[in-house]
């Protein structure tokens, strides 16, 4: 998990001058970007300076200009660029001139949203620690577990299990579920599945965990009402990525016994999860309905 390699520098502080952090997930920049700013906020506010490219007016210059500043009191000056992929190729230019040769005394950090951007020199970019950030299906119970645990709260293995199924895998909204969970629990609670349930669900009749419990026991009727108060309370997106989590999950699961006793996992199911992604993204319709009649035709 890169999350790792990320946490494991900010325990060190950050030691090396630069760095470059990357995502296609926006919320683990906004992460990353809020935990940056707590190690190195001080009371003056003197030497961390913070910018984002896609609403700044601060020009690529006068940013160069803080970085090579001397630190007030402090060993270094600490420079945050967020929307880095919004720089444009001249300015790239400004900004790798100082990377080659950036000061000693400042620490900068840039981030980019997306894939590893190519705005800088080979030369220079091995000279960047570049971390990407993702959080992939398998590594997120220990995600879901370390941000319950930052919380002051701590989750069962069941509990996780039953958030994910639940309330999907877009990591920004597990966070917010999380905060909600911590919210209302004391400091050091140990949260199980049923605990949570009661909080995420206060005053709603089904969750995500319902509706993969309808379509495991093929019960057509339960499954379309159950996903038809979903999609008002959620959305489709986040319904999906909990069939999505389910579902790999459970083939997972497939064992040897599970085989022999003639218990096959259906061939095609990722496909029709892939195609149900793909029609959301253009906005067709009753894409989700054709998704689970289909699930519920699988043998």
């Amino acid at each position: 998990m890169s999350i790792k390699q990320f946490q494991k520098e900010l325990g060190d502080s950050f030691p090396s001058p630069c760095y470059l952090l990357h995502s296609a997930d926006d919320f683990l920049l906004y992460e990353a970007a809020a935990q940056v700013k707590a190690l190195f906020s001080d009371e003056n506010g003197f030497n961390l300076d913070s910018f984002d490219l896609k609403d700044t007016d601060a020009s690529i210059e006068a940013i160069i200009d803080i970085a090579n500043t001397l630190p007030f009191f402090n060993p270094r000056r600490v420079v945050l660029i967020r929307g880095l992929q919004k720089l444009k190729k001249a300015e790239a230019k400004k900004l790798e001139a100082y990377l080659a040769a950036p000061s000693p005394s400042c620490l900068m950090i840039l981030l980019f949203e997306g894939q590893a951007p190519k705005l800088f020199d080979a030369a220079v970019m091995k000279a960047i620690k570049v971390i990407p950030l993702a959080v992939s299906g398998r590594d997120l119970p220990a995600w879901v577990k370390a941000e319950a645990q930052q919380k002051g709260i701590s989750f069962s293995d069941e509990a996780v299990e039953y958030l994910i199924e639940s309330a999907g895998t877009d990591l920004g909204m597990l966070h917010a579920e999380i905060e909600k969970a911590a919210s209302a629990l004391e400091h050091g609670s140990s949260v199980d599945k049923d605990t949570l349930k009661d909080i995420l669900y206060a005053g709603a009749e089904y969750s995500a965990f319902d509706l993969t419990d309808a379509l495991a026991k093929k019960d057509n009727r339960a499954v379309f009402r159950i996903y038809e108060r979903l999609n008002r309370q959620q959305g489709a997106e986040m319904l999906l990525g909990a069939l999505n989590y389910h579902y790999a999950r459970q083939m997972s699961g497939f064992s040897g016994q599970q085989k022999r006793s003639g218990m096959n996992a259906p061939h095609n199911l990722f496909s029709l999860l892939h195609d149900a992604d793909l029609g959301l993204k253009s906005s067709r319709s009753f894409v989700m309905d054709d998704l689970l009649y289909k699930l519920l035709k699988q043998g």
